[in-house]
């Protein structure tokens, strides 16, 4: 009996371990995408008319912000915790940042799929929803920041487009 038992343990174990390898595969390729790919907001990153501040608010963006952890330069990209200028051409780059962090954790939210192939249909389930849960609130956030720094480039470009028309 404890032999069947442990053999679903060691495949949950090791199913895990899988997740947790592809989605560090997936944030240390990350910094090196061509930033091309990132400069407009695609149908994943595209802020919703429904992302509003309220919105994420009542998500606790914020909260979630102060108590998970930010690896963004951890393998050569840049930390997401503060907004590093608020002039149009630092809110490009964190903006940037902001979109690559965001496909990062969507596909983490699919690292699950390889179990498919060798792992019980409940487990490769079990497997998927620890990606999902795992990747939500990065998310949350993210995407919180994302609407946000659309807000203020928006703003800073309009200021910009101000100053010149008056200079």
């Amino acid at each position: 009996m404890d032999e069947p038992l442990s053999g679903w343990v060691l495949l949950g174990v090791i199913d895990i371990a899988v997740i947790a390898g592809l989605s560090i595969a997936v944030g240390a390729t990350a910094p090196r995408w061509p930033e091309r790919w990132l400069r407009r907001d695609t149908w994943v990153t595209r802020p919703r008319g429904w992302e509003t501040q309220r919105f994420f608010r009542r998500m606790g963006a914020a909260s979630l912000a102060a108590r998970l952890p930010e690896f963004g330069s951890m393998f050569g990209g840049r930390s997401k915790r503060e907004v590093p200028g608020r002039d149009v051409e630092s809110l490009q780059d964190y903006l940037i940042e902001v979109r690559r962090a965001i496909w990062v954790h969507v596909v983490s939210m699919f690292t699950w799929l390889p179990l498919l192939a060798f792992t019980p249909w409940g487990l490769s389930v079990a497997g998927a929803v620890i990606a999902v849960v795992i990747n939500l609130p990065f998310l949350i956030i993210l995407r919180g920041n994302n609407a946000r720094l659309a807000r203020m480039l928006t703003a800073a470009q309009r200021s910009d487009q101000k100053g010149r028309a008056d200079g």
